[in-house]
């Protein structure tokens, strides 16, 4: 289905910002250099993530406050609110690509990509239908197509801002590994879950964790 969807041409026929070589993956390094980098750009991190927990906050005023004016307002403060969660979220997909190659990132980085931002929101959702339905269906095809489609995101925040093109990219990204990568997903969806478990303040620091560890790992798949 997803093939059918996406597609099946080769890699060399669909451009990218970065050359595949199918490196092995080492969690071991994606560890290693999670928590230094995690542990230096900290600061960043929590600034980012209060940032978004502020934007909920104003949300949730704006929602209750102005409830006379009914199912537009509503609709109006949740669209934008999702163009700016969406954004910052492949502004950090970013910033960790930048911390992988020894870049020092800023706050102002996280909002560099507001333009994607709706295209990422829609990958999201089409990703995580496609698993579920994959998993309902038969188990092993929602774990080939999470392990297939997961570094879409980091392709599009690693200038390729064509949502079809991201998922062809990653399909390809993926081939041989697909059954690895979704036990990654599974392992940091546990982690961050535990961090979660500490009144959610744990996921200030499971998340940067996560996505850094998950950088490392497209950097190691895309290396020359």
């Amino acid at each position: 289905m997803a093939q059918e969807v996406f597609g099946t041409r080769s890699v060399s026929a669909v451009p990218g910002p970065a050359k595949l070589t199918h490196q092995p993956i080492s969690i071991r390094n994606a560890v290693q250099f999670a928590w230094p980098a995690f542990k230096k750009h900290g600061g960043l991190f929590t600034e980012i993530f209060l940032t978004v927990f502020a934007a909920w906050a104003a949300l949730e005023v704006v929602v209750i406050s102005g409830q006379r004016f009914g199912l537009v307002l509503w609709t109006l403060a949740h669209m934008a609110f999702l163009y700016l969660f969406a954004g910052v979220e492949v502004g950090l997909l970013r910033i960790c690509l930048d911390v992988s190659e020894g870049k020092e990132p800023g706050y102002r980085d996280a909002f560099r990509h507001l333009a994607i931002g709706p295209q990422f929101l829609a990958g999201q959702l089409l990703y995580v239908l496609m698993v579920l339905a994959g998993l309902v269906v038969l188990i092993v095809p929602g774990v080939l197509l999470g392990g297939r489609y997961s570094m879409f995101g980091f392709y599009m925040a690693d200038g390729e801002p064509n949502l079809i093109r991201s998922f062809n990219q990653s399909a390809a990204l993926s081939i041989g590994k697909r059954l690895s990568l979704f036990g990654i997903l599974v392992a940091l969806f546990l982690f961050n879950l535990l961090g979660a478990c500490f009144l959610g303040v744990g996921l200030f620091v499971t998340l940067p964790v996560s996505v850094l560890a998950t950088a490392s790992i497209y950097r190691q798949l895309t290396a020359p």
